[in-house]
């Protein structure tokens, strides 16, 4: 198969984890809005902001590193250093863990919410043992080269037991059970789901935690990941945390739908560039800049491909977009709009910072990533108080574009990669039509309610803009893409072979 068609079937299959994932907890959000309430997804969303954090600082770095360590050694030597890791980690949680359950009514306090946040804060942050625990394994078998048993447990086991204890606990309980219950059993779930596949590859047994010595190697690896993935970490949580510190939780929950509902087109470019990173990385240690260039302009169309149309119909529609999670929502369609811009333009631009970090400027990226989330703190700072939720998706707008562009001046100056390919010419030409389509229907679809209208839109938009594309012609690499996931088309080829 060719290079093209791996990236395509491989991203494929990571697309489907990332989309399941990404569907389920987009599934929380509207079951919570609409079961809950707004204050309450409020709540979540700051708690697990501050959880998420927490996560990432216990696991150290050695996430990323036991990817690299695990497959330099054999036998003994192998189970040692992933016993390390582990060990490591779950130290690491535990004391993360007991600190957030100690600064519970003091961030609690600092974020405008009552006993309600404190007890779910501390019943997150005594999941995140287990929570760890199943990163690291999953990575360690992901070492293994067998990436289902980790992409099962975080992105398919961990989002559906949360949603449906939350709905379980509220129709049993209330609302305060629905918050503070699923956590831990929702990471205890995960962690099962991980720990037989993670000991048939490793080998590890509970002894090897406690006779595992210490790798300094290993560390001195992980710590600079750890720093590139807390910048990750706080850019992706920076608008709610900022929110929750200037208003109060109630803003959070009716900011949150907007910004994850526009979260959903980063999930195509993550899946697409988890699949290009090693390839970029290839092309770079033979020399072949012509290979990286090619490689971020086909991907880059792809990602752009298939983000447009959903970025149009959040655009278009978004207060039918946001009905969906109750009455109240709408009021953040504005902030929609911006973030869904920010959203496309991420999912667009955001190979650039691939292409730097696998191409020897993973230290210019990490400098890309502080300066971008600084800029949007500082935003956010002077403008949530003036504008409120606006406020906040203004600021995340701002701080991508001028990170785009950055990426695009340094691409340039250090790779000769130019940011813009003439051949997306396509897809944007196929999105005006198709907005103006929509545009030319909106009184029609405005008789029916927002969220048929919605439907409407979308089911007509999902037929016009592919046959457009393919009006246009796709490039003969796009075509033998498609080609090869045709069975027909395979056996035919195979036929000729032989």
């Amino acid at each position: 198969m060719k290079q093209e068609a791996t990236i395509a079937h491989q991203a494929g299959i990571s697309m489907a984890g990332f989309a399941f994932g990404q569907l389920a907890r987009f599934g929380y959000n509207l079951a919570a809005a609409r079961l809950l309430g707004a204050e309450a997804l409020g709540i979540y969303a700051l708690v697990v902001s501050v959880v998420q954090v927490g996560e990432v600082v216990a696991t150290l770095g050695l996430d990323a590193a036991i990817l690299r360590f695990a497959n330099r050694y054999e036998g003994d030597a192998r189970r040692r250093t992933v016993a390390f890791a582990l060990r490591s980690g779950l130290l690491s949680a535990i004391a993360v863990s007991l600190l957030i359950v100690i600064l519970s009514g003091r961030i609690a306090a600092l974020l405008h919410g009552g006993e309600l946040l404190r007890l779910t804060l501390c019943s997150a942050a005594a999941a995140i043992p287990a929570s760890v625990a199943t990163i690291l394994a999953g990575h360690a078998v992901q070492a293994s080269r067998n990436l289902g048993p980790k992409m099962v447990a975080t992105q398919v086991v961990a989002p559906t037991a949360l949603l449906l204890l939350m709905v379980a606990w509220r129709l049993l309980s209330g609302v305060e059970a629905a918050l503070v219950a699923p956590f831990v059993p929702t990471a205890l779930l995960a962690f099962a789901w991980v720990v037989p596949a993670f000991h048939r590859s490793t080998g590890v047994e509970p002894a090897d935690l406690l006779q595992a010595t210490g790798e300094r190697e290993m560390v001195r690896v992980a710590l600079p990941l750890l720093a590139v993935a807390l910048f990750g970490i706080f850019s992706h949580w920076i608008d709610v945390m900022m929110l929750g510190l200037l208003t109060d939780p109630r803003t959070v929950g009716l900011y949150h739908p907007a910004a994850r509902t526009a979260g959903l087109l980063r999930s195509v470019f993550l899946a697409f560039s988890g699949i290009a990173a090693p390839m970029i990385a290839a092309c770079h240690t033979r020399g072949d800049e012509a290979g990286i260039r090619k490689l971020y302009e086909l991907v880059s169309r792809w990602i752009l491909t298939i983000v447009l149309l959903p970025a149009l119909l959040l655009a278009l529609f978004p207060k039918e977009a946001l009905s969906v999670f109750g009455g109240a929502f709408p009021e953040s369609s504005t902030a929609l709009v911006l973030l869904a811009a920010s959203a496309l333009l991420q999912a667009w631009f955001g190979l650039g910072s691939t292409v730097l970090a696998m191409s020897g400027g993973e230290r210019l990226s990490l400098v890309n990533q502080a300066a971008a989330l600084l800029l949007q703190a500082g935003l956010h700072l002077l403008l949530i108080p003036r504008y409120g939720i606006n406020g906040a998706a203004i600021s995340t707008l701002s701080a991508t574009v001028l990170l785009s562009a950055a990426r695009a001046v340094e691409m340039r100056w250090l790779l000769g990669i130019g940011i813009l390919s003439g051949k997306t010419w396509k897809p944007f030409t196929a999105a005006a039509a198709t907005a103006s389509a929509l545009l030319a229907a909106r009184p029609l679809l405005a008789i029916l309610p927002p969220v048929p209208s919605l439907a409407a839109a979308a089911a007509g938009a999902s037929v016009l803009y592919p046959l457009l594309i393919w009006t246009f012609r796709l490039e003969r690499e796009e075509l033998e893409v498609i080609f090869s996931f045709i069975p027909f088309r395979k056996n035919h080829s195979t036929n000729d072979a032989t």
